[in-house]
């Protein structure tokens, strides 16, 4: 029972760890992007693919 215990520890732990990494990540590259289009906005433009449509 000690064991089981153990692996639902340790699960809970790893997805904690998981999310973590994911949201450091995700936050890292959205303030990356917020500076970059602060210096240079058609750069930034260029790096998400960002296309301006003419409106008719």
């Amino acid at each position: 029972m000690k064991f089981l215990g153990f692996l639902v520890f340790l699960t809970i732990v790893l997805m904690g760890f998981g999310m973590l990494l994911f949201l450091s990540g995700f936050i890292g590259y959205w303030l990356t992007l917020l500076a970059i289009e602060k210096m240079s906005p058609a750069l930034a433009h260029k790096i998400i693919g960002y296309k301006e449509e003419d409106e008719k």
